[in-house]
């Protein structure tokens, strides 16, 4: 689900996301954001803690060769 809205910008350049935004990309006070930013647009992208990524469940085991293999196909190395 996509949401339009409009935020504001604070006094020392804070950027305040509205409640909508947050609620629906997941947002919470703490989190990382990465920005994109050209000429009159930003892209903001929630950025996942490493340590949080690190201890999901894994879904796929590897070997190491598996993963170069995979790897050499994909950049045709």
């Amino acid at each position: 689900m996509a949401v339009t809205a409009v935020g504001k910008v604070g006094s020392k350049g804070e950027l305040f996301p509205p409640k909508e935004v947050r609620r629906v990309s997941g947002l919470k006070p703490g989190d990382k954001v990465l920005y994109i930013a050209s000429k009159d647009k930003i892209i903001s992208i929630k950025v996942e803690d490493f340590f949080k990524l690190y201890k999901r469940k894994t879904f796929a085991k590897l070997t190491t060769k598996e993963f170069e293999e995979m790897t050499e196909e994909v950049l045709k190395i």
